[in-house]
């Protein structure tokens, strides 16, 4: 176990080798992406709320310089209570987008016009890419700083992407390019990809806790 000190990030820190390393880095990473796995195939979505948990606590771990930053699923409670933050937050900056697709659906079922309808899509589509941008630059300071009232401060999750946004960008291609990768579970065996999918999203909370705590951009 480390210090609690907070750890000093640089940009040139951000690479893919030690992003991909990164959950598998130590026994323990490697034992709790396992677990992980083994958690969405057998109790979804249980399972998925405790490896959203699960990586917020790592993301804090990791940024407090203890190491390894994985340290398990326990206490399970806590572990699941920040999973269900997390999935709320996701939910209410999704909402926007979620609401005007639905609208858009409503309207081609009551045959409006594709004006309307075209225009219900790409406003949904804008603020689903705004979501997903703005997600991160919450969800990791949520991690680190354990202060949830910044979950619902989307402005300023906005204004902090920005301004980090070079290493906030390449947080953005390691962590999809991570994500893609992960499909690759389904060549060996479909239930491969639950355990490469716990892998991939925990390179990507190692990226962002780098891109947003990182001294200079």
């Amino acid at each position: 176990m480390g210090s609690n000190k907070p750890c000093i990030f640089t940009p040139n820190q951000l690479s893919l080798k030690q992003a991909f390393l990164f959950p598998v880095n130590s026994q323990q990473g490697r034992e709790d992406v396992l677990t992980g796995g083994l958690f969405l195939i057998l109790f979804l979505p249980v399972g998925w709320v405790l490896n959203m948990g699960h990586r917020l606590n790592t993301v804090r771990n990791f940024y407090a310089g203890q190491h390894p930053a994985s340290a398990g699923f326990y206490p399970i409670d806590k572990t699941f209570n920040r999973g269900l933050i997390a999935l709320k937050t996701i939910l209410l900056y999704l909402s926007p987008a979620m609401f005007l697709a639905s609208s858009a659906l409503l309207g081609f079922c009551f045959q409006a016009g594709w004006v309307i309808i075209a225009s219900l899509l790409f406003c949904s589509f804008v603020f689903f890419v705004l979501g997903v941008f703005v997600l991160p630059g919450c969800m990791t300071v949520y991690a680190v700083e354990e202060d949830a009232a910044v979950l619902k401060q989307p402005i300023k999750a906005f204004k902090r992407a920005w301004a980090k946004r070079k290493c906030y960008a390449k947080a953005w291609w390691i962590g999809l390019l991570a994500i893609t990768l992960s499909f690759l579970g389904f060549i060996p065996y479909v239930l491969g990809w639950v355990f490469t999918s716990v892998w991939a999203w925990e390179v990507v909370g190692y990226v962002f806790t780098i891109a947003l705590y990182s001294i200079d951009d």
